[in-house]
């Protein structure tokens, strides 16, 4: 499995200053062994190291969480038919396999954060740093090592745990832990970071007792242990967020890091190597961007990714105002044509550069976790108390306050405020595994797919219990015999 044998210079890549408005993710230096994690300087930074996985991780994380959905599907490319574009088709297909390339990229980006906090938690507890700030660190590092390990046991079951700094080849070696045991790990650690977080940070950026909260929420829910889920989740609804009056002002770059943030993954355009391009991956692919993003370029081979489905825009209710807010009908080609082409543009935003943008990712927003409230109090047939949650945000989307009083209805009712609320955040798939609808949602999706688009083979939309979790990837087979593939791969 990968596992990175982490020396001074292999964990130091990134910076901090509390200085700046939120957290820097700016490479400045490297150390040696001899100088390393010798002061309060170099545990910030190594902390800092931790996050910056996650841009990678999120960079193509749309592809497991909302193109293997009935949320969206993408634009078929006759002319490209290259190994990353049919990787891409083929997840969102359920033909997939484990030699796939965003499967191994989740993998590995999140076995690399898991590396970076494991240095740090191995000497944290013996630095001699202040004490406050060595609790703010260690919380963060293990609330990034927990995120990171609840990432990779809801995509693909048990997997090695590694709770030490590997060292040596040795050592990278370990067999899967049960899924169990992972989870167990998951809630140690976030529960003692939300213990050692503060509830806001400086800089901004940086996780906080309320981003732990959310995750041990996430957690709980999805281990239908919903009393601790509503226990913790009604201690984020008092740690002071709220919701953006504006839907749209939520993701927009000028007001990053807002009340309604609960965790969002901090990108910066421009020339460093930290900038984001969702806007161009799931802008149609033409030969000219400017009518669409404002910036000349040809992203024919870039874009045509992440597209709403018919399914996800009949969602909408009608005055729904986060429809426009997300979704574009179509756009202006550079003929002055009308091409009727819905695309997602939540993270189409001005920018400066041809496939560079300042647009963080929404890990976990206020809304989120109003509606994540109202299902676990759904659940435990408390339905009444449910419904102002629910409420909160059909509110500040311009809608009237629902009309479903039974669990039955709320359940429904809820699930569908999920989709729309959070559509193209990535929480469409796991939503519909964690709450036992992929099979016959996505299986009669498929079946309407295939109706209408002839390249699709008969073999595709195979939706089984073996598929509701990833394989896998190839390469950590071969790197590592003790590990074993996931069944039907």
């Amino acid at each position: 499995m990968t596992i990175k044998l982490l020396t001074a210079a292999g964990v130091l890549f990134l910076t901090t200053s509390c200085t700046k408005s939120f957290l820097e993710l700016v490479p400045q230096t490297s150390v040696s062994e001899a100088s390393f994690f010798l002061n309060a300087d170099d545990y910030t930074k190594a902390v800092t190291g931790a996050y910056r996985p996650l841009q990678a991780l999120y960079g193509d994380a749309y592809v497991m969480g909302e193109m293997r959905s009935d949320n969206t599907y993408y634009i078929y490319n006759t002319s490209n038919r290259g190994g990353q574009i049919v990787d891409k088709e083929n997840i969102a297909t359920f033909t997939d396999v484990a030699a796939n390339s965003y499967v191994n990229n989740k993998y590995v980006n999140d076995y690399d954060g898991i590396a970076k906090t494991n240095a740090v938690l191995q000497r944290i507890d013996g630095a001699s740093i202040d004490a406050s700030l060595k609790s703010n660190l260690k919380g963060q590092s293990e609330f990034l090592r927990a995120f990171y390990y609840f990432d990779l046991v809801q995509y693909f079951g048990g997997v090695p745990l590694h709770l030490k700094e590997v060292s040596t080849v040795a050592e990278a070696a370990l067999p899967r832990s049960s899924a169990a045991d992972v989870y167990k790990q998951i809630i140690a650690d976030a529960t003692d970071a939300a213990n050692l977080l503060p509830a806001t940070q400086t800089p901004k950026g940086q996780v906080t007792k309320g981003s732990a909260k959310m995750l041990l929420g996430y957690v709980y829910m999805t281990l239908k242990q919903y009393s601790d889920a509503e226990k913790v989740l009604k201690e984020v609804t008092a740690l002071g967020y709220s919701l953006l009056p504006d839907y749209a002002s939520v993701f927009d770059p000028t007001n990053k890091n807002n009340a309604e943030s609960i965790f969002e993954v901090q990108y910066l355009q421009g020339t460093q190597g930290l900038q984001s391009n969702f806007a161009y991956q799931f802008a149609p692919g033409v030969t000219d961007t400017k009518t669409i993003t404002g910036q000349t370029g040809n992203s024919q081979n870039i874009g045509g990714w992440n597209n709403p489905t018919d399914d996800l825009i009949a969602a909408y209710e009608p005055g729904d105002k986060r429809k426009a807010a997300s979704i574009a009908t179509g756009y202006t080609d550079p003929s002055g044509a009308l091409v009727a082409q819905p695309f997602v543009i939540k993270y189409l935003h001005p920018h400066a550069q041809f496939n560079n943008t300042n647009d963080d990712w929404p890990v976990y927003r206020y809304a989120d976790a109003l509606l994540l409230l109202a299902e676990s109090l759904n659940e435990q047939n408390k339905s009444a108390e449910a419904i102002p949650y629910l409420n909160l945000v059909r509110a500040r989307a311009g809608l009237t306050a629902t009309t479903a009083t039974s669990q039955t209805d709320l359940r429904t009712a809820i699930a569908k405020e999920r989709r729309v609320e959070l559509a193209f955040e990535n929480h469409r798939w796991l939503d519909l595994v964690r709450t036992g609808q992929a099979i016959p949602v996505l299986t009669a999706f498929g079946a309407k797919q295939k109706q209408t688009r002839s390249y699709l083979l008969a073999s595709t939309y195979n939706v089984t219990q073996n598929r509701l979790i990833f394989p896998i990837p190839q390469n950590e087979l071969l790197i590592n015999g003790l590990l074993t593939q996931n069944p039907g791969y």
